[in-house]
């Protein structure tokens, strides 16, 4: 499991909140060219700045491909036989299905990302209806600023946290308002272990103003981690749980989803072959842990590997609830363009977009939407600026 990110990457999140404003300018400088993000980041060898910046723009692959010169490989071994002998004792269950069934009887339920995936942003909005409907009433998100307006606004836009800015996680937000959530930031300025502790207190802060809650927490990598990890020892999870006095309920997203190369994935995770979001429960409805590191969470799930349709992963279709918009060629783009589809309804000027896709030519990517009225922000490398109003249909 990977571990937390350090110190300095907070300060960074810090950095970049601090010198966003609402121009229209700097929003669009903070969206990047491919090219801009090689020299930035990339070619300086800041591997997580460079995968980060590349999911915003919806480079998934190359996201993957950056984050992954930060990893180290995965030397553990196991065979078809010994994985076909293992899972005899298990059955696949949808996981959405399965978390569901447990949040009827959880207070607190942990769920991580990697910062680079938007996937997991998406499997997590897929959770919170089910989950509003078992009571669940308060969203916790690591990367969300302090003083956001969030909950009078209903949208998030550029300044509301750095990771927010990334379109599924705009989304994630947007679905979380839809449904009914009061969101909340509990990041901690702290350093190391005081961080993992300040943010368990910031969490607490909602169950000493209502001590009924039901709390669902979206953070990142290794926070998620309950007891005995031997370099993490008992992250925010853990402490959550033991300032609390509740057993959170932790869902590990990061170890069993696609790298960019099958030499990073669990020797578990390649020899599977899954088509959508699963865990494996025994006889009693317990997850399989494989190893015994697995155990630092209560349950893991397995992300099928990506298709690609348009040009765009599949898992950004939620089931074919959004569509595919092609783009049009009398557009008249120069190249490279980069496209920003924003809801019509919102303020286009500092909103983060629904989609957004960088093009170098008009048949390589399509928008992936939800049915609805859009203003497209369409961008050349000078920064000119075209706008264009859509339709997309159910």
């Amino acid at each position: 499991m990977d571990v937390l990110l350090n110190c300095r990457f907070f300060v960074f999140w810090l950095f970049t909140l601090a010198h966003t404003s609402q121009s229209f300018g700097q929003i669009n400088s903070f969206y990047k060219f491919n090219e801009e993000i090689d020299s930035l980041f990339l070619d300086k060898e800041q591997y997580s700045f460079a995968a980060w910046n590349y999911s915003f723009i919806g480079e998934y692959q190359k996201a993957l491909e950056a984050y992954d010169k930060t990893s180290r490989k995965d030397n553990h071994s196991i065979s078809d036989k010994e994985v076909a002998l293992l899972l005899s004792d298990y059955k696949a269950r949808p996981a959405a299905e399965y978390i569901i069934e447990r949040s009827k009887n959880e207070r607190i339920i942990i769920i991580n990302e990697a910062h680079h995936q938007p996937l997991h942003r998406v499997f997590t909005a897929s959770l919170l209806q089910g989950l509003y409907e078992s009571g669940f009433r308060y969203l916790g998100l690591e990367a969300l600023a302090e003083d956001s307006l969030l909950n009078i606004r209903k949208w998030p836009q550029i300044g509301d946290g750095y990771y927010t800015s990334e379109p599924q996680f705009g989304n994630l937000i947007r679905e979380a308002s839809r449904v009914g959530f009061t969101l909340f930031g509990y990041e901690s300025t702290e350093k190391g272990r005081e961080r993992e502790l300040g943010q368990a207190r910031n969490i607490l802060t909602i169950l000493e103003k209502d001590p009924d809650a039901k709390i669902l927490i979206h953070c990142g990598f290794g926070h998620v981690v309950e007891d005995g990890h031997p370099s993490l020892g008992k992250a925010m999870a853990g402490l959550v749980g033991e300032l609390a006095g509740i057993d959170p309920f932790t869902i590990d997203q990061v170890e069993f989803s696609e790298r960019s190369q099958g030499e990073h994935e669990s020797v578990f995770y390649k020899n599977l072959t899954i088509d959508r979001a699963t865990v494996f429960v025994d006889h009693r409805n317990q997850p399989l842990h494989y190893r015994p590191d697995c155990a630092y969470v209560d349950i893991s799930v397995f992300h099928p590997r990506t298709r690609f349709i348009s040009g765009r992963p599949d898992w950004l279709l939620r089931s074919n609830s959004w569509k595919a918009y092609q783009l049009e060629e009398d557009l008249d783009l120069t190249f490279p363009s980069r496209i920003a589809a924003f809801h019509a309804d919102e303020n286009t000027t500092d909103a983060v977009p629904v989609d957004l896709v960088g093009l170098d030519d008009i048949h390589q990517k399509a928008l992936i939407l939800p049915p609805g009225d859009f203003i497209l922000h369409i961008v050349d490398r000078t920064g000119n600026t075209k706008i264009e109003k859509i339709t997309v249909f159910d």
